[in-house]
């Protein structure tokens, strides 16, 4: 009985220190206009260079996946890569005719969060420029430089909803970032969070007094996410705040703010961490 009630507190200490995700997946065309989704069409077909690239890596102790020199400094590079080489692809991000090397998948055999890391080669050596949890969700052509950018989604762990979506860039052997941010949980969480499709005509709007921005179009005032909001209300925004409606349903729009939110007392987000950070949510309309 000892062993047995030893063995039942580890699985919840291990399931306490591991967590659970949330939402994993989304439709990019809610959030980007014209998303592309295959990436076998960016992809720099060279097996070769790929697996001289990830060799470098792992000789070097760049990387900490199950199977790598982090974990056991006997390990062999060929059964590393056999289990994780088609978790990398080479993108040419910055279009100077050099490809990044990308890895996207589970790091680990738990399949809990997966990992995004991004390598460029500066002096001939490849070097770290981003290792981010989350999925590489989208990407699209810059129509002038050609450029690749990526869309990286970060989707919330254990009791949380907040959803972090990137928009990266290369520049000068640095990663820029695009941020924009959503709520959304598979449970827990009251109301349809997204519409069932988005339309980007690029025309602005403006609130024209406080506006409250809503997870789902509707008000709900009791246990809309318990033991943290009564309310589906994600922040209040001032008036004269930009706006772009990306659907409509009933008297609810479906919208993106350009702005900042009220700096006031909110259990749902920090207001303050908001500047610069569009966020997705529904508006009552005017």
């Amino acid at each position: 009985m000892k062993l047995k009630l030893i063995g039942l507190l580890f699985l919840g200490v291990s399931m306490r220190a591991f967590g659970y995700v949330e939402m994993t997946r989304v439709d990019p065309k809610i959030f980007i206009a014209s998303p592309e989704t295959d990436f076998l069409k960016i992809q720099v077909k060279n097996e070769t260079l790929k697996a001289k690239m990830v060799a470098f890596l792992f000789d070097n102790d760049l990387i900490d996946h199950i199977g790598t020199k982090a974990y056991d400094p006997s390990a062999l590079f060929v059964n590393y890569y056999q289990q994780f080489g088609s978790l990398y692809q080479l993108i040419d991000l910055n279009n100077d005719r050099i490809p990044e090397l990308i890895f996207n998948g589970y790091p680990g055999e738990e399949k809990e969060k997966e990992q995004l890391q991004i390598f460029t080669t500066i002096k001939g050596e490849l070097v770290s420029v981003y290792n981010e949890i989350g999925h590489l969700l989208a990407y699209k052509i810059h129509p002038n430089t050609k450029e690749v950018l990526l869309y990286h989604h970060q989707y919330p762990c254990c009791e949380n909803a907040s959803h972090n979506l990137n928009r990266l860039r290369l520049v000068n052997n640095k990663i820029t970032f695009v941020k924009r941010y959503f709520l959304g949980r598979d449970t827990g969480m009251l109301g349809k969070f997204f519409p069932e499709k988005s339309t980007f005509s690029g025309t602005f709007f403006a609130t024209k007094s406080k506006t409250a921005l809503h997870w789902s179009p509707e008000e709900i005032n009791q246990a809309a996410w318990p033991k943290r909001s009564e309310t589906n209300i994600i922040a209040n925004y001032p008036d004269s705040t930009a706006y772009s409606v990306l659907a409509e349903k009933g008297k609810w729009r479906f919208v993106i703010m350009h702005g900042t939110p009220v700096a006031e007392a909110n259990r749902v987000i920090n207001p303050s961490n908001f500047s610069g950070i569009w966020i997705y949510g529904w508006i009552k309309k005017n």
